[in-house]
């Protein structure tokens, strides 16, 4: 048995400990792809089966192992969401009572799909809690924040932290999103666009309606306070303002905590979702060149 055959048996166990209500052979499909794809760098089938073979002392041919994968894949026995939600269940409870930051985004794949993903950020990377794989062209069954709401609700429960906050850009800040973190306890930081509306608190009055490109417009300016925004809405929040050196914009952002350039640097973690979805495509998994069509 080489180092690849003992990793893979050690890991084996400890799936079974995750998975206990799967079959047997399920349980070694899972623990056998996972390493295939992290020894091969991608989620590429016929790259992950060269992998294998490549590590494994049987004499098992690369087609066989890639067919192994295929029917793994097409197994409608195996649900997804149960087995993800075991597996949360798993790993989980060593976040309870602590400090966490999320990261709601969203990410296209090819032109078939778009991914909606709230993770967890942690050192450089946003692991992935839940997500859900939409149509990129199609109109959606569900509402955006139906979507959205049942993913908080599947690990809200996990995060009672008073320190819990939750990070989004500006194409999903919105009243529904805020009123959803209210809902499950968490506090946000979220950037909006530099064109919305807003009136700023001065003593114990507002100033006028203005937009975020008139009160901050070049590198350098900044304001921190509280403000009503959206004429809609005329939502009370904190607004944090600022235009860091060597930016080619503006941030925005508002939080249901006190303004300050605490909430920047808060909401600059945001970017390294960015690295994670790289992970995903181009530089790691590769995920958009594995050919997958069926959500």
């Amino acid at each position: 048995m080489n180092a690849s055959e003992l990793l893979l048996d050690q890991w084996s166990q400890q799936v079974k400990e995750i998975f206990p209500a799967l079959h047997h052979y399920q349980q070694q499909s899972i623990a056998f792809c996972v390493q295939g794809i992290i020894q091969s760098g991608n989620a590429v089938m016929q790259r992950v089966a060269e992998a294998c073979w490549e590590y494994s002392s049987s004499e098992t041919k690369i087609v066989s192992h890639e067919r192994r994968f295929q029917r793994f894949v097409a197994n409608e026995h195996i649900e997804v969401e149960a087995c993800w939600k075991g597996f949360l269940q798993h790993v989980l409870p060593f976040w309870s009572n602590k400090p966490v930051t999320l990261v709601l985004d969203m990410t296209p794949y090819t032109k078939e799909a778009t991914i909606v993903y709230v993770g967890l950020l942690v050192h450089s990377r946003v692991l992935p809690l839940g997500w859900r794989v939409m149509p990129q062209q199609e109109e959606w069954d569900q509402g955006q924040w139906e979507i959205i709401a049942h993913l908080f609700d599947q690990i809200a429960l996990y995060f009672t932290s008073d320190q819990c906050t939750l990070l989004a850009d500006r194409g999903l800040s919105c009243l529904s999103l805020i009123e959803l973190c209210k809902n499950v306890g968490w506090h946000y930081v979220l950037r909006i666009k530099n064109e919305e509306w807003f009136r700023r608190k001065f003593r114990h009055g507002y100033h006028d309606w203005q937009q975020g490109k008139q009160l901050v417009k070049k590198e350098g300016d900044q304001w921190y306070g509280k403000i009503v925004l959206w004429k809609e809405h005329s939502f009370e929040t904190w607004l944090s303002a600022c235009w860091e050196a060597g930016y080619e914009e503006a941030w925005f952002l508002i939080s249901d905590r006190p303004a300050s350039h605490k909430r920047v640097s808060q909401y600059s973690k945001r970017m390294r979702v960015e690295s994670t979805f790289q992970d995903k495509k181009s530089r790691g998994c590769m995920i958009e060149c594995s050919r997958f069509k069926q959500r």
